[in-house]
């Protein structure tokens, strides 16, 4: 069948070569073909129709058998890759989980040496004097081929633990790099072999996406994470420290906890536990500072408010030093971070004792008013009213006449009533009458006299209200106001001084 197939070929090929070869020949001497020619190159073409329907059909079934044996190869193919699949897949199931295994193993080693060395530098602290002798004799004991641990010695007990945790440090790392190494590379296989049985199948290339990343990836919550051993270990020691009032120590221990769990269940009980080591060591400002920072990292949480309060008691303690300024800056802090009214009403009472210290008047009387303002029933509402008001005296004790005034001003509007609003008028006629201007203290002495008739200041405030009218130049009703200080105050001693300002009138 193939000799048939191939002789059709060769005729194929040689037939139009010999025709045109022949036909150059003939061209010049004559256009006629020969008649036998034309026979044999008819029987030649009936021929070959002939082979080739014979041999298209049987083309046609070799086609179909072939595709058959195709069918069967793909499919004996994509059970192969699918099997190679699955194996890859369990191998590198049962490596991860001996590498979790190993990497679990010396976790635990590394949590156990910490806990070790937690204990030996409380052990160093306690018994530095000792240790240090120890390491002194010890050092005798060296050898060519290293440092031999005398008996009991902590320091070299300390280095041979250090040393082995590098050790394990190293192999951790390897380890992971190994696993990331495998994952890496079992991705990349997988991926191919998805490639490989799309393409086989006939698949759309282009909806495969990205490869199942081996090893997963892990989500952690910050506000369910479990506390880490050494992260407890470290903040038990610091602790402990902190009772036994070796601050020095403990703030290097809350240090070190903060700087290698910044963002650890822990971290905001360091730093408040770090601020009532700086109290310790009177150190208020860093102290408050490290309250606040507390507070900032969780304003609702369990150490929120006890923070909001050391960081007070801290900058009251900053103002009993007389460190006004510091106090301030400490106190504007506070006021930032917090509305809570009622401690509000506290700090700002107490930024007004400080810029009392500081002699700043306005200052202090604004902060006192801000106070009263928040509570005006508070605990510090009635200290604010008289702290407001023996503030706005200074300018007058000081003869700043135009500043006390201004201030009285500023009490008046803020009072309601009571005694306080009383003096507050009577002391701003004061201010008035230095200032000579005696309409204006005419008034504000009329003002607290009709607040409070029988008052402490009433009588006097009567009298200086005829005063100011005798001087302004209006007698008749400076001596009835005068008179009536006499008729209504009989036995107040400000009537002889009454008495006396109406001769200096002439009052009949």
């Amino acid at each position: 069948m193939l000799s048939n197939f191939l002789k059709a070929i060769l005729l194929t090929f040689l037939v139009p070569l010999a025709t045109n070869s022949y036909a150059q020949e003939s061209l010049d001497e004559t256009a006629d073909v020969p008649k036998e020619f034309s026979n044999f190159q008819q029987e030649v073409f009936d021929n070959l129709g002939l082979i080739f329907e014979k041999n298209s059909d049987e083309l046609t079934a070799i086609q179909e058998k072939l595709s058959e044996n195709l069918d069967i190869i793909f499919d004996n193919r994509s059970q192969e890759l699918t099997n190679v699949q699955d194996e890859v897949f369990q191998n590198l199931e049962n490596i991860f989980e001996t590498n979790s295994k190993e990497l679990s193993t010396v976790q635990s080693e590394l949590n156990n040496l910490s806990e070790q060395i937690s204990e030996i530098r409380l052990e160093l602290a306690e018994n530095k004097a000792s240790i240090v002798k120890e390491a002194i004799e010890a050092s005798e004991n060296i050898v060519a081929s290293g440092i031999k641990k005398s008996a009991g010695s902590v320091l070299y007990r300390l280095d041979a633990i250090e040393e082995e945790m590098r050790n394990l440090t190293g192999i951790i790392e390897e380890l992971q790099f190994y696993t990331k190494n495998i994952a890496f590379d079992a991705t990349n296989r997988i991926g191919d072999l998805e490639f490989r049985i799309t393409e086989l199948e006939g698949g759309d290339l282009s909806l495969l996406g990205n490869s199942r990343v081996i090893g997963g990836s892990v989500k952690t919550s910050n506000t369910n994470a479990e506390l880490a051993i050494t992260e407890k270990s470290n903040y038990d020691n610091a602790l402990k420290l902190l009772n036994e009032n070796n601050y020095e120590l403990a703030l290097l221990e809350f240090d070190k906890l903060i700087k290698a769990f910044p963002n650890g269940p822990l971290t905001v009980a360091a730093h408040y536990s770090k601020g009532d080591a700086f109290i310790g060591l009177t150190a208020w400002d860093q102290g408050v500072n490290s309250y606040l920072e507390s507070f900032s990292l969780e304003p609702n949480g369990k150490y929120a408010q006890k923070a909001l309060k050391s960081s007070y008691d801290a900058s009251l303690e900053l103002l009993k030093q007389n460190d006004f300024q510091v106090a301030l800056i400490q106190f504007d802090k506070l006021i930032d971070i917090t509305s809570d009214d009622t401690f509000l009403a506290g700090v700002y009472y107490s930024r007004g004792d400080a810029f009392t210290g500081m002699q700043d008047w306005k200052s202090a009387l604004r902060s006192y008013l801000k106070s009263y303002e928040l509570e005006s029933d508070g605990n510090y509402a009635a200290k604010a009213l008289k702290a407001s008001y023996q503030t706005a005296l200074m300018p007058l004790n000081e003869n700043n006449f135009e500043l006390a005034i201004i201030q009285f001003d500023s009490l008046i509007n803020v009072i309601p009533s009571g005694p306080l609003l009383t003096a507050a008028h009577y002391s701003k006629g004061d201010a008035f009458s230095e200032l000579e201007e005696w309409k204006a203290a005419g008034k504000s002495y009329l003002e607290s006299f009709k607040l409070e008739p029988d008052g402490k200041y009433a009588a006097k405030a009567l009298m200086n209200v005829g005063i100011s009218l005798g001087k302004m130049q209006k007698i008749n009703e400076a001596c009835n106001i005068l008179n009536r200080v006499e008729a209504r105050f009989p036995r107040n001693q400000i009537v002889e001084e009454a008495q006396y300002e109406m001769q200096i009138l002439g009052c009949s």
